[in-house]
């Protein structure tokens, strides 16, 4: 850095310093608290009788659709719906005996041996830490 600088840097400083710090005119307060005492104080409208009319009908035309079309399906389903939810139980059925013939036996012999070699580890090493005098502290 110029030596230059460095001084003319510092007068800067030492002459902003002197200078008086800005106030604020004396009638910003009472203006500002007449403001604030005429305003309402209620939280701003939010929700759905703040959207455009446009969207609001748009939504109920929604909601319209989606309960005409679960009504429609509830009282006389089409045929493929029909079949589709009779696969899907037949398939869950069939899930269920697998898990419970199959995985579920094999599930808990993997469960109760990995809780056992782990219990087992755990003791080999109390062994161990009490045989050797626990961990050097070098």
């Amino acid at each position: 850095m110029d030596p230059a600088d460095a001084d003319l840097e510092r007068l800067l400083d030492r002459e902003l310093k002197k200078l008086p710090a800005p106030r604020a005119p004396q009638s910003l307060l009472p203006r500002v608290m007449a403001t604030a005492s005429a305003s309402p104080q209620t939280a701003p409208a939010t929700g759905w009788s703040t959207w455009s009319p446009g969207w609001q009908a748009s939504s109920v035309a929604v909601l319209l659709l989606f309960v005409a079309t679960v009504a429609w399906l509830f009282s006389a389903p089409p045929a493929p719906v029909v079949e589709t939810t009779r696969t899907a139980g037949e398939i869950a059925a069939l899930m269920r005996v697998f898990w419970d013939v199959l995985l579920q036996p094999v599930a808990t012999y993997i469960f109760v041996l990995g809780l056992s070699l782990a219990l087992a580890c755990a003791a080999a090493w109390a062994a161990l830490e009490l045989a050797l005098g626990g961990a050097s502290h070098q």
